[in-house]
Protein backbone atom coordinates (compact mmCIF):
# COMPACT_ATOMS: atom_id res chain seq x y z
CA UNK A 1 0.00 0.00 0.00
CA UNK A 2 1.19 3.70 -0.96
CA UNK A 3 1.89 6.37 1.56
CA UNK A 4 -0.77 8.46 -0.08
CA UNK A 5 -2.97 5.23 0.16
CA UNK A 6 -1.66 4.33 3.88
CA UNK A 7 -3.36 8.64 4.77
CA UNK A 8 -6.33 7.84 3.13
CA UNK A 9 -6.94 4.84 5.51
CA UNK A 10 -6.15 6.79 8.43
CA UNK A 11 -7.96 9.83 7.58
CA UNK A 12 -11.05 7.92 7.10
CA UNK A 13 -10.92 5.60 10.48
CA UNK A 14 -10.14 8.66 12.14
CA UNK A 15 -13.27 10.55 10.59
CA UNK A 16 -15.61 7.56 10.90
CA UNK A 17 -14.21 7.29 14.97
CA UNK A 18 -14.78 10.97 15.30
CA UNK A 19 -18.05 10.55 14.00
CA UNK A 20 -18.90 7.33 16.05
CA UNK A 21 -17.46 9.06 19.18
CA UNK A 22 -19.93 11.78 19.21
CA UNK A 23 -23.22 9.77 18.13
CA UNK A 24 -21.88 7.63 21.14
CA UNK A 25 -22.31 10.79 23.51
CA UNK A 26 -26.56 10.11 23.71
CA UNK A 27 -25.41 7.13 25.82
CA UNK A 28 -23.74 9.19 27.96
CA UNK A 29 -26.19 11.36 28.41
CA UNK A 30 -28.82 7.98 29.07
CA UNK A 31 -26.54 6.44 31.86
CA UNK A 32 -25.93 10.21 33.48
CA UNK A 33 -29.78 10.94 33.43
CA UNK A 34 -30.14 8.34 34.89
CA UNK A 35 -28.30 7.95 37.40
CA UNK A 36 -27.96 11.41 38.63
CA UNK A 37 -31.69 10.80 40.57
CA UNK A 38 -29.87 8.20 42.70
CA UNK A 39 -27.80 11.39 44.47
CA UNK A 40 -30.80 13.25 44.42
CA UNK A 41 -33.76 11.16 45.33
CA UNK A 42 -33.36 11.08 49.15
CA UNK A 43 -33.42 15.26 48.83
CA UNK A 44 -36.47 14.46 46.97
CA UNK A 45 -38.00 12.63 49.53
CA UNK A 46 -37.32 14.83 52.58
CA UNK A 47 -38.07 18.27 50.47
CA UNK A 48 -41.55 17.14 49.13
CA UNK A 49 -42.03 14.93 52.23
CA UNK A 50 -42.87 11.78 49.94
CA UNK A 51 -44.32 8.59 50.70
CA UNK A 52 -42.98 5.53 49.97
CA UNK A 53 -44.85 4.80 46.44
CA UNK A 54 -44.38 8.47 45.59
CA UNK A 55 -40.66 8.17 46.09
CA UNK A 56 -40.67 5.27 44.13
CA UNK A 57 -42.86 6.67 41.51
CA UNK A 58 -40.18 10.34 41.29
CA UNK A 59 -37.10 8.08 41.41
CA UNK A 60 -38.24 6.06 38.43
CA UNK A 61 -40.76 8.09 36.54
CA UNK A 62 -37.96 9.02 33.63
CA UNK A 63 -38.27 5.24 32.61
CA UNK A 64 -41.76 5.76 31.65
CA UNK A 65 -40.17 8.37 29.30
CA UNK A 66 -37.87 5.93 28.41
CA UNK A 67 -40.74 3.29 27.11
CA UNK A 68 -42.45 6.40 25.06
CA UNK A 69 -39.60 7.31 23.51
CA UNK A 70 -38.52 4.52 21.06
CA UNK A 71 -42.02 4.37 19.57
CA UNK A 72 -41.56 8.37 18.94
CA UNK A 73 -38.14 7.34 17.46
CA UNK A 74 -38.38 4.83 15.43
CA UNK A 75 -40.83 7.30 13.34
CA UNK A 76 -38.76 10.50 13.95
CA UNK A 77 -35.42 8.45 12.67
CA UNK A 78 -37.31 7.69 8.98
CA UNK A 79 -38.76 11.22 8.65
CA UNK A 80 -36.19 13.72 10.25
CA UNK A 81 -33.31 11.77 9.88
CA UNK A 82 -30.80 9.56 12.76
CA UNK A 83 -28.93 12.79 13.50
CA UNK A 84 -32.00 15.15 13.64
CA UNK A 85 -33.24 12.74 16.01
CA UNK A 86 -30.69 12.78 18.14
CA UNK A 87 -30.34 16.81 18.59
CA UNK A 88 -34.80 17.13 19.11
CA UNK A 89 -33.19 14.42 22.45
CA UNK A 90 -30.75 16.26 23.28
CA UNK A 91 -33.61 19.47 23.45
CA UNK A 92 -36.06 16.98 26.12
CA UNK A 93 -32.99 16.38 28.27
CA UNK A 94 -31.98 19.81 28.32
CA UNK A 95 -35.90 21.19 28.86
CA UNK A 96 -35.90 18.04 31.30
CA UNK A 97 -32.20 19.21 33.29
CA UNK A 98 -33.63 23.08 33.49
CA UNK A 99 -37.21 22.52 35.03
CA UNK A 100 -36.65 19.40 37.39
CA UNK A 101 -33.88 21.93 38.80
CA UNK A 102 -37.11 24.35 39.15
CA UNK A 103 -39.77 22.68 40.85
CA UNK A 104 -42.08 23.85 43.14
CA UNK A 105 -43.68 20.83 43.72
CA UNK A 106 -43.56 16.88 42.58
CA UNK A 107 -45.79 17.00 40.19
CA UNK A 108 -44.11 19.14 38.13
CA UNK A 109 -40.69 17.91 38.53
CA UNK A 110 -42.12 14.21 37.86
CA UNK A 111 -43.29 15.80 34.48
CA UNK A 112 -39.94 17.09 33.58
CA UNK A 113 -38.53 13.59 34.31
CA UNK A 114 -40.91 12.08 32.24
CA UNK A 115 -39.82 14.45 29.54
CA UNK A 116 -36.09 13.76 30.04
CA UNK A 117 -37.11 9.94 29.99
CA UNK A 118 -38.51 10.35 26.42
CA UNK A 119 -35.59 11.98 25.07
CA UNK A 120 -33.33 9.15 26.43
CA UNK A 121 -35.86 6.43 24.90
CA UNK A 122 -34.77 8.67 21.42
CA UNK A 123 -31.07 8.88 21.68
CA UNK A 124 -31.23 4.97 22.76
CA UNK A 125 -32.94 4.16 19.36
CA UNK A 126 -31.56 7.10 17.03
CA UNK A 127 -27.83 6.77 18.85
CA UNK A 128 -27.07 3.06 18.32
CA UNK A 129 -28.71 2.90 14.62
CA UNK A 130 -26.79 6.25 13.45
CA UNK A 131 -23.70 4.01 14.84
CA UNK A 132 -23.85 1.01 13.25
CA UNK A 133 -25.48 2.62 9.78
CA UNK A 134 -22.46 4.93 9.48
CA UNK A 135 -19.63 2.30 10.47
CA UNK A 136 -17.07 0.59 7.89
CA UNK A 137 -17.76 -3.20 8.48
CA UNK A 138 -14.29 -3.77 9.56
CA UNK A 139 -15.16 -1.03 12.55
CA UNK A 140 -18.69 -1.53 13.14
CA UNK A 141 -18.48 -3.69 16.21
CA UNK A 142 -15.78 -1.37 18.10
CA UNK A 143 -17.56 1.66 16.95
CA UNK A 144 -21.13 -0.04 18.11
CA UNK A 145 -19.97 -1.00 21.48
CA UNK A 146 -18.87 2.77 21.91
CA UNK A 147 -22.45 3.44 23.39
CA UNK A 148 -22.95 1.22 25.63
CA UNK A 149 -18.88 1.96 26.86
CA UNK A 150 -20.88 5.88 27.22
CA UNK A 151 -23.64 4.45 28.91
CA UNK A 152 -20.94 3.24 31.65
CA UNK A 153 -19.07 6.65 31.85
CA UNK A 154 -22.13 8.28 32.36
CA UNK A 155 -23.07 6.39 35.02
CA UNK A 156 -20.04 6.63 36.66
CA UNK A 157 -19.71 10.56 36.20
CA UNK A 158 -23.11 11.31 37.44
CA UNK A 159 -22.07 9.89 41.32
CA UNK A 160 -18.71 11.59 41.31
CA UNK A 161 -20.52 14.93 40.07
CA UNK A 162 -22.90 14.70 42.88
CA UNK A 163 -20.38 14.19 45.10
CA UNK A 164 -18.64 16.90 44.53
CA UNK A 165 -21.81 19.00 44.43
CA UNK A 166 -23.00 18.04 47.73
CA UNK A 167 -19.31 19.17 49.31
CA UNK A 168 -19.79 23.05 47.04
CA UNK A 169 -23.62 23.48 48.17
CA UNK A 170 -25.95 23.00 50.80
CA UNK A 171 -28.33 20.41 51.33
CA UNK A 172 -31.43 22.94 50.19
CA UNK A 173 -30.61 22.86 46.64
CA UNK A 174 -27.59 20.39 46.11
CA UNK A 175 -30.44 18.09 44.92
CA UNK A 176 -31.28 21.36 42.04
CA UNK A 177 -27.61 21.35 40.85
CA UNK A 178 -27.24 18.12 40.54
CA UNK A 179 -30.34 17.53 37.85
CA UNK A 180 -28.90 21.42 35.97
CA UNK A 181 -25.56 19.73 35.79
CA UNK A 182 -26.82 17.81 32.72
CA UNK A 183 -27.24 20.71 31.00
CA UNK A 184 -23.56 21.12 30.32
CA UNK A 185 -23.18 17.69 28.62
CA UNK A 186 -26.58 18.33 26.75
CA UNK A 187 -25.05 21.77 25.26
CA UNK A 188 -22.05 19.99 24.32
CA UNK A 189 -23.73 17.13 22.29
CA UNK A 190 -25.96 19.41 21.06
CA UNK A 191 -22.95 21.76 19.18
CA UNK A 192 -21.13 18.31 18.40
CA UNK A 193 -24.10 16.85 16.50
CA UNK A 194 -24.58 20.24 14.47
CA UNK A 195 -21.18 18.75 12.84
CA UNK A 196 -22.36 14.89 12.18
CA UNK A 197 -23.63 14.31 8.47
CA UNK A 198 -26.77 12.57 8.18
CA UNK A 199 -26.78 8.63 7.38
CA UNK A 200 -25.91 7.63 4.12
CA UNK A 201 -28.80 4.50 4.46
CA UNK A 202 -30.86 7.21 5.33
CA UNK A 203 -29.61 9.85 2.22
CA UNK A 204 -30.09 6.81 -0.02
CA UNK A 205 -33.35 6.17 0.83
CA UNK A 206 -34.48 9.21 0.42
CA UNK A 207 -32.77 9.62 -2.97
CA UNK A 208 -29.61 11.43 -1.95
CA UNK A 209 -27.40 9.51 -3.41
CA UNK A 210 -24.45 11.63 -4.13
CA UNK A 211 -24.66 12.80 -0.62
CA UNK A 212 -24.73 9.35 0.34
CA UNK A 213 -22.00 8.28 -1.27
CA UNK A 214 -20.03 10.97 -0.23
CA UNK A 215 -20.51 10.40 3.10
CA UNK A 216 -19.50 6.86 2.57
CA UNK A 217 -16.26 7.50 0.71
CA UNK A 218 -15.73 10.06 3.75
CA UNK A 219 -15.86 7.18 6.29
CA UNK A 220 -13.59 4.49 4.18
CA UNK A 221 -12.61 5.57 0.99
CA UNK A 222 -14.16 5.88 -2.47
CA UNK A 223 -13.74 1.66 -3.75
CA UNK A 224 -15.78 1.01 -0.35
CA UNK A 225 -18.46 3.61 -1.20
CA UNK A 226 -18.86 2.96 -4.60
CA UNK A 227 -19.58 -0.74 -3.68
CA UNK A 228 -21.43 -0.42 -0.31
CA UNK A 229 -23.72 1.61 -2.92
CA UNK A 230 -24.73 -1.04 -5.08
CA UNK A 231 -25.50 -3.03 -1.98
CA UNK A 232 -27.67 -0.82 -0.54
CA UNK A 233 -29.60 0.53 -3.40
CA UNK A 234 -30.02 -3.37 -4.46
CA UNK A 235 -31.45 -3.83 -0.85
CA UNK A 236 -33.89 -0.77 -0.58
CA UNK A 237 -35.08 -1.89 -4.17
CA UNK A 238 -36.55 -5.03 -2.75
CA UNK A 239 -38.21 -3.04 1.01
CA UNK A 240 -41.15 -1.77 1.52
CA UNK A 241 -40.60 -0.53 4.90
CA UNK A 242 -43.91 -1.57 6.19
CA UNK A 243 -44.41 -3.09 9.58
CA UNK A 244 -46.27 -5.88 8.20
CA UNK A 245 -42.75 -6.67 6.99
CA UNK A 246 -41.97 -7.36 10.36
CA UNK A 247 -44.31 -10.37 10.48
CA UNK A 248 -42.85 -11.96 7.26
CA UNK A 249 -40.92 -15.35 6.49
CA UNK A 250 -37.06 -14.55 7.29
CA UNK A 251 -37.78 -11.42 8.82
CA UNK A 252 -39.85 -12.20 11.59
CA UNK A 253 -36.87 -14.68 12.70
CA UNK A 254 -34.76 -11.59 13.20
CA UNK A 255 -37.49 -9.52 14.74
CA UNK A 256 -37.56 -12.82 17.07
CA UNK A 257 -33.57 -12.31 17.27
CA UNK A 258 -33.90 -8.73 18.51
CA UNK A 259 -36.28 -9.24 21.31
CA UNK A 260 -34.31 -11.99 22.78
CA UNK A 261 -31.48 -10.06 22.57
CA UNK A 262 -33.68 -7.11 24.24
CA UNK A 263 -34.43 -9.83 27.39
CA UNK A 264 -30.67 -11.13 27.63
CA UNK A 265 -29.29 -7.55 28.05
CA UNK A 266 -31.39 -7.07 30.94
CA UNK A 267 -32.26 -10.60 32.53
CA UNK A 268 -28.67 -12.05 32.68
CA UNK A 269 -28.01 -10.71 35.81
CA UNK A 270 -26.28 -7.41 36.23
CA UNK A 271 -28.54 -4.85 34.69
CA UNK A 272 -31.47 -6.40 37.20
CA UNK A 273 -29.06 -6.19 39.88
CA UNK A 274 -27.45 -3.05 38.81
CA UNK A 275 -29.58 -0.32 40.68
CA UNK A 276 -29.37 -2.31 44.02
CA UNK A 277 -25.77 -3.14 44.61
CA UNK A 278 -25.24 -0.85 47.74
CA UNK A 279 -28.17 -2.69 48.98
CA UNK A 280 -26.69 -5.69 48.57
CA UNK A 281 -23.43 -4.94 49.75
CA UNK A 282 -25.46 -3.80 52.86
CA UNK A 283 -27.48 -7.36 53.03
CA UNK A 284 -24.38 -9.26 53.43
CA UNK A 285 -22.88 -7.52 56.23
CA UNK A 286 -21.66 -4.09 55.05
CA UNK A 287 -22.55 -1.80 57.39
CA UNK A 288 -20.93 1.44 56.14
CA UNK A 289 -23.11 2.63 54.34
CA UNK A 290 -20.50 5.10 52.77
CA UNK A 291 -17.98 2.19 51.75
CA UNK A 292 -21.20 0.33 49.97
CA UNK A 293 -21.28 3.30 47.52
CA UNK A 294 -17.74 3.38 47.43
CA UNK A 295 -17.60 0.02 45.70
CA UNK A 296 -20.77 0.49 44.26
CA UNK A 297 -18.64 3.10 42.22
CA UNK A 298 -15.87 0.57 41.60
CA UNK A 299 -17.93 -1.99 39.97
CA UNK A 300 -19.03 0.22 37.82
CA UNK A 301 -15.24 1.45 37.08
CA UNK A 302 -14.28 -2.20 36.72
CA UNK A 303 -16.91 -2.19 34.04
CA UNK A 304 -15.97 0.24 31.91
CA UNK A 305 -12.58 -1.15 31.71
CA UNK A 306 -13.99 -4.34 30.48
CA UNK A 307 -16.35 -2.36 27.99
CA UNK A 308 -13.09 -0.83 26.71
CA UNK A 309 -11.88 -4.39 26.15
CA UNK A 310 -14.84 -5.21 24.25
CA UNK A 311 -14.69 -2.40 21.61
CA UNK A 312 -11.31 -3.60 20.74
CA UNK A 313 -12.15 -7.59 20.66
CA UNK A 314 -15.97 -7.57 19.05
CA UNK A 315 -14.39 -6.78 15.98
CA UNK A 316 -11.34 -9.40 15.70
CA UNK A 317 -13.20 -12.38 17.80
CA UNK A 318 -16.59 -11.67 17.00
CA UNK A 319 -20.08 -11.37 18.22
CA UNK A 320 -20.82 -15.23 18.88
CA UNK A 321 -18.42 -16.41 20.74
CA UNK A 322 -17.96 -13.63 22.59
CA UNK A 323 -21.91 -13.79 23.77
CA UNK A 324 -21.37 -17.74 24.03
CA UNK A 325 -18.08 -17.12 26.65
CA UNK A 326 -20.17 -14.48 28.29
CA UNK A 327 -23.35 -16.16 28.60
CA UNK A 328 -21.41 -19.57 30.02
CA UNK A 329 -19.17 -17.06 32.57
CA UNK A 330 -22.30 -15.24 33.79
CA UNK A 331 -24.07 -18.22 34.36
CA UNK A 332 -21.00 -19.23 37.02
CA UNK A 333 -20.63 -16.43 38.25
CA UNK A 334 -24.34 -15.61 39.29
CA UNK A 335 -24.85 -19.56 40.57
CA UNK A 336 -21.12 -18.66 42.88
CA UNK A 337 -22.38 -15.23 43.82
CA UNK A 338 -26.04 -17.58 44.86
CA UNK A 339 -24.01 -19.46 47.07
CA UNK A 340 -22.03 -16.73 48.84
CA UNK A 341 -25.33 -14.60 49.60
CA UNK A 342 -27.14 -18.38 50.51
CA UNK A 343 -24.42 -19.22 53.29
CA UNK A 344 -24.65 -15.45 54.36
CA UNK A 345 -20.72 -14.81 53.70
CA UNK A 346 -19.66 -11.58 53.39
CA UNK A 347 -16.19 -9.58 52.94
CA UNK A 348 -13.95 -9.19 50.33
CA UNK A 349 -15.36 -11.95 48.52
CA UNK A 350 -19.15 -10.47 48.12
CA UNK A 351 -17.28 -7.47 46.45
CA UNK A 352 -14.91 -9.96 44.09
CA UNK A 353 -18.08 -11.99 42.94
CA UNK A 354 -19.96 -8.56 42.48
CA UNK A 355 -17.19 -7.23 40.47
CA UNK A 356 -17.37 -10.83 38.20
CA UNK A 357 -20.45 -10.30 37.35
CA UNK A 358 -19.62 -7.08 35.44
CA UNK A 359 -16.69 -9.17 33.42
CA UNK A 360 -19.32 -11.04 31.18
CA UNK A 361 -21.92 -7.86 30.91
CA UNK A 362 -19.62 -5.42 29.80
CA UNK A 363 -17.97 -7.79 27.81
CA UNK A 364 -21.13 -9.06 25.64
CA UNK A 365 -24.70 -9.07 27.22
CA UNK A 366 -24.79 -5.25 27.99
CA UNK A 367 -22.64 -4.30 24.66
CA UNK A 368 -23.59 -6.70 21.76
CA UNK A 369 -27.81 -6.00 22.13
CA UNK A 370 -27.15 -2.64 21.50
CA UNK A 371 -24.92 -2.75 18.52
CA UNK A 372 -26.84 -6.07 16.67
CA UNK A 373 -30.31 -4.52 17.17
CA UNK A 374 -29.34 -2.16 14.62
CA UNK A 375 -27.07 -4.60 12.73
CA UNK A 376 -29.49 -7.12 11.38
CA UNK A 377 -32.31 -5.08 10.02
CA UNK A 378 -32.92 -3.90 6.60
CA UNK A 379 -32.53 -0.33 5.90
CA UNK A 380 -36.16 0.67 5.01
CA UNK A 381 -37.23 -1.33 8.15
CA UNK A 382 -34.89 -0.68 10.75
CA UNK A 383 -35.90 2.02 11.89
CA UNK A 384 -39.47 0.87 13.18
CA UNK A 385 -37.97 -2.69 14.30
CA UNK A 386 -35.23 -1.05 16.22
CA UNK A 387 -37.96 0.83 17.72
CA UNK A 388 -39.69 -1.77 18.81
CA UNK A 389 -37.02 -3.98 20.18
CA UNK A 390 -35.82 -1.22 22.22
CA UNK A 391 -39.16 -0.25 23.62
CA UNK A 392 -39.49 -4.14 24.45
CA UNK A 393 -35.55 -3.43 26.34
CA UNK A 394 -37.25 -0.67 28.23
CA UNK A 395 -39.61 -2.70 29.30
CA UNK A 396 -37.76 -5.31 30.43
CA UNK A 397 -34.87 -2.97 32.37
CA UNK A 398 -38.07 -1.53 34.36
CA UNK A 399 -39.83 -5.60 35.00
CA UNK A 400 -36.37 -5.66 36.46
CA UNK A 401 -36.10 -3.01 38.41
CA UNK A 402 -39.70 -3.29 39.84
CA UNK A 403 -39.01 -7.55 40.15
CA UNK A 404 -36.16 -7.91 41.88
CA UNK A 405 -36.75 -7.04 45.22
CA UNK A 406 -39.66 -9.27 45.35
CA UNK A 407 -37.62 -12.04 43.97
CA UNK A 408 -35.22 -11.52 46.89
CA UNK A 409 -38.11 -11.42 49.31
CA UNK A 410 -39.40 -14.60 48.24
CA UNK A 411 -36.33 -16.24 48.05
CA UNK A 412 -35.86 -15.10 51.79
CA UNK A 413 -39.01 -16.76 52.37
CA UNK A 414 -38.45 -19.64 51.02
CA UNK A 415 -34.85 -20.74 51.45
CA UNK A 416 -33.74 -18.18 53.99
CA UNK A 417 -31.49 -16.30 51.55
CA UNK A 418 -31.53 -13.90 48.30
CA UNK A 419 -29.36 -16.61 46.87
CA UNK A 420 -32.70 -17.85 44.62
CA UNK A 421 -32.26 -14.55 43.08
CA UNK A 422 -28.76 -15.46 41.56
CA UNK A 423 -29.57 -19.08 40.88
CA UNK A 424 -32.45 -17.42 38.48
CA UNK A 425 -29.98 -15.46 36.33
CA UNK A 426 -27.91 -18.39 35.92
CA UNK A 427 -31.00 -20.22 34.65
CA UNK A 428 -31.67 -18.06 32.05
CA UNK A 429 -28.16 -17.37 31.15
CA UNK A 430 -28.58 -21.41 30.14
CA UNK A 431 -30.93 -19.68 27.63
CA UNK A 432 -28.76 -17.22 26.85
CA UNK A 433 -26.09 -19.43 26.03
CA UNK A 434 -28.32 -21.59 23.80
CA UNK A 435 -30.02 -18.80 21.91
CA UNK A 436 -26.37 -17.61 21.21
CA UNK A 437 -25.64 -21.44 20.03
CA UNK A 438 -29.10 -21.99 17.77
CA UNK A 439 -30.45 -18.57 16.93
CA UNK A 440 -27.47 -15.65 16.72
CA UNK A 441 -25.92 -14.62 13.67
CA UNK A 442 -22.49 -13.87 13.05
CA UNK A 443 -22.16 -10.26 11.73
CA UNK A 444 -18.69 -9.37 12.00
CA UNK A 445 -16.99 -7.96 8.89
CA UNK A 446 -20.53 -8.46 7.37
CA UNK A 447 -21.90 -5.33 5.16
CA UNK A 448 -25.06 -4.99 6.73
CA UNK A 449 -27.37 -5.20 3.10
CA UNK A 450 -25.84 -8.52 3.25
CA UNK A 451 -27.11 -9.39 6.81
CA UNK A 452 -30.18 -8.63 6.03
CA UNK A 453 -30.50 -10.43 2.39
CA UNK A 454 -29.75 -13.61 4.70
CA UNK A 455 -32.44 -13.79 6.37
CA UNK A 456 -34.77 -14.27 2.92
CA UNK A 457 -32.34 -17.61 2.46
CA UNK A 458 -34.61 -18.60 5.90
Amino acid sequence: MSPDSQGDVKRSTLYAFGVAFVASVGGFLFGYDLAIVCGANLYLKEVFHLSSAAFGFATGSAALGCIIGPFLGGWMCDALGRNKTMMLACALLGISALFTALPKDIVTFNIFRIVGGVGVGLCSVASPMYISEISPPRMRGGLGIMYQLAIVVGSIAAPFVSFIIIKLTSPEVCWRWMFASELLPVTVFLVLLSFLPQSPRWLAGRGRNDEALDVLARVDGPAFAEEEMKQIQAGLDEEEGKFSELFAPGIRYAFGIGLLLAFFNNWTGWSVMGGYIPMLFEASGLEDRAMAFLQFAVTYGFMGLVTLAACWTVDRVGRRPLWLAASALMCVVTAMTGAVFHFHLSGGIVLLLIILCTVPHGLALGPLPWLMMSEIFPTRLRARAVSLTTAFLWVTIYSGAQLFPIITDYSEKKIGSAGGAFWLFSLICVFAFLFGLRMLPETRGRVLEEIAASWKKR
